[in-house]
């Protein structure tokens, strides 16, 4: 069995793996260039492929096709040979999988970065580490000048990944991140670099009855921590969907925890991939919603889109409202700059004709006034996949960046640079093409030096570098 996920990107589609601990191969079709081809009737879908392979069966409706189906695979089962399984990094394969692949999944994987700037020079990078199949959440930190440290911030033998990191106004470093270590299921835990230090357990942030999951951080004046993360909720016996939640940390606590995606509408609706921002005494959460037009709410939207809404200090919800209106938006991400304005950047899947694959645009827009905000900026457009895109601002600078594939295998780093006397962003530049980039993050340090940190490709596998942009 292979599932191939359209549309999507590497992180969203390793959560699902790690979720649902499917025993089959995922494939990635970021560009819908496969569905275009072999399914024209929405999802899902289910294809049977022969060991000759030659496509036997396609069907869009697969309760009312059950019986055929079983029929069939009965009969393609007198030909198939079982296999073993193996557990690598929270997804399972089979062995003939990984040996035909040279067990490419145990070799050193270094991805998903995430960066903070310390008030004394010292620069923070955290990312996942996957080592002889086993994932871990590392920290490491720079002097201002080059690679000082490395911590390992959750190094155990449970499933740990997707990190972030900031920096709040008391000058603590704080880590959440997503893992499997309470009862084989996922939450999101938090902890400071002191904590580490000190040996302290990690906090169990989630309330979650099942796996929560994509947990990220903004700090207030104050000090307080605000993190959202999603989780899953059952239909009927079913786990299938996703809802997102915000949690406050404040001297040494946590607050309820509050439900931001909308309780009035279907639970079909999907919500996913939040995002949080401060502006002030309003804390804003982006999340991409899978959107069928429910009863008062836009008209301007149809598919995943991505939404907004504010909360106050004393978690009153603020009302919901749109920032994308294209098609597949997803992926975003909240920065506040340091003139007051709110960016929201995301990855938009659109078509350019029907005879070609769909392509992807990497859009900002400003958030000023709330959802008054302007109009959406195309800052990168007609590619196959874009990951990572990242703000960085530092009194009148600002910066975006991502990285970026234009024919689904070379990717390159770019950046685009804020002009802030005349109120927009600059042409993109490359940054590098070499070893080909991913999973990029930025920050300026307390002297305004942009620093980079992405995962490149070497003959360990990936490692994550982080570099200083004079």
């Amino acid at each position: 069995m292979i599932r191939v996920i359209s549309g999507d990107n590497e992180l969203s589609a390793l959560d699902f793996q790690k979720h649902y601990k499917m025993p089959v191969v995922h494939l990635l079709d970021t560009d819908r260039a496969f569905e275009r081809k072999h399914n024209k009737d929405g999802w899902p879908f289910l294809m049977l492929v022969d060991s000759e392979g030659q496509i036997i069966y396609k069907c869009n409706n697969l309760i009312d096709r059950e019986k055929d189906l079983l029929d069939l695979l009965e009969k393609l089962k007198e030909k198939s040979v079982s296999s073993e399984t193996k557990n690598v990094n929270g997804v399972t394969y089979m062995t003939s999988t990984l040996q035909q692949s040279d067990n490419r999944q145990l070799v050193q994987n270094e991805r998903f970065t995430s960066m903070a700037a310390g008030h004394d020079g010292e620069i923070y990078c955290v990312f996942t580490s996957v080592k002889d199949g086993n994932s871990d959440v590392i920290m490491r930190m720079f002097n201002g000048e080059s690679y000082n440290r490395e911590i390992p911030v959750a190094a155990t033998d449970a499933d740990e990944y997707d990190g972030t990191v900031l920096v709040d106004n008391d000058k603590n470093v704080w880590v959440c991140w997503t893992s499997n270590a309470v009862d084989n299921k996922y939450q999101i835990n938090l902890t400071s670099l002191n904590n580490i230090r000190e040996g302290k357990k990690a906090l169990i942030m989630s309330q979650s009855r099942q796996d929560s999951m994509h947990g990220r951080m903004a700090a207030d004046e104050s000090g307080d921590i605000w993190i959202t993360y999603y989780q899953w909720h059952n239909i009927g016996n079913t786990s299938r969907d996703k809802e997102v939640y915000l949690c406050r940390f404040s001297n040494g606590s946590f607050s309820k925890e509050i439900r931001i995606s909308p309780t009035d509408v279907s639970e079909y609706e999907d919500h996913t991939d939040p995002t949080v921002s401060v502006l002030g005494n309003q804390v804003y959460v982006g999340w991409s919603w899978d959107f069928h037009q429910p009863k008062g709410y836009t008209k301007d939207a149809r598919e995943p889109t991505i939404f907004a809404r504010t909360v106050g200090r004393d978690l009153k919800l603020g009302k919901i409202f749109h920032i994308s209106a294209h098609k597949i938006d997803s992926m975003p991400m909240l920065s506040r700059a340091h003139e007051g304005n709110l960016w929201c950047a995301w990855d938009s899947l659109g078509a350019n004709s029907r005879s070609q694959p769909y392509r992807k645009i990497l859009y900002v827009r400003s958030l000023e006034n709330d959802a008054a905000g302007g109009n959406e900026i195309a800052i990168a457009d007609n590619l196959v996949n874009v990951c990572g895109p990242c703000f960085a601002f530092y009194e009148d600078k600002g910066v975006l960046t991502w990285a970026q594939t234009e024919n689904g295998k070379d990717w390159s780093l770019w950046k685009s640079e804020f002009d802030s006397q005349n109120n927009r962003w600059k042409e993109p530049s490359q940054v590098t093409s070499e070893a080909n980039p991913r999973f990029a993050s930025c920050v300026y340090d307390s002297g305004g030096k942009l620093w980079i940190a992405y995962s490149a490709r070497t003959d360990k596998g990936r490692e994550v570098v982080v570099k200083r942009l004079d």
